[in-house]
């Protein structure tokens, strides 16, 4: 098993295609322009999946949830809005947004550069609805 892995090493990042494939074929998913790969998934983990996400200026990671996985959020660079159930913040580099299973979330970039932030989830296979 491979224990440590640097962004350096991401070869290929995951678009609205496999946001599609992942999520059983909604085509509502190609107005959402989420850029993620995964450090570690379900190939080298059995409890937990986590990464880094990349959001363009102005675009938006579009309102889903998660029934059956916690999510948590890491900011890393740039800035932008999210929103967890009924709350929406203003946050930067620094900012931790915890997600429990189940909660309606979604990001707005409101910068002039890429957000980057963190993501992990508990578990390596869940599914995710698109709620808007």
């Amino acid at each position: 098993m491979k224990y440590f892995k640097h962004i350096d090493e991401i070869t290929e990042w995951n678009d609205t295609k496999k946001a599609i494939y992942y999520t059983g074929g909604d085509k509502r998913w190609l107005k959402d322009k989420l850029i993620w790969q995964r450090l570690y998934g379900p190939e080298e983990s059995n409890d937990l999946i986590f990464g880094i996400a990349k959001l363009p200026p102005g675009e938006v990671h579009l309102l889903h949830h998660h029934d059956d996985a916690p999510e948590l959020y890491y900011v890393l660079e740039g800035q932008g809005i999210f929103t967890v159930n009924d709350e929406t913040r203003e946050c930067a580099p620094g900012t931790g947004i915890y997600m429990p299973a189940g909660s309606k979330h979604s990001v707005h970039n409101t910068g002039d550069e890429l957000l980057i932030f963190f993501f992990a989830y508990d578990r390596p296979h869940y599914e995710t609805t698109l709620d808007e």
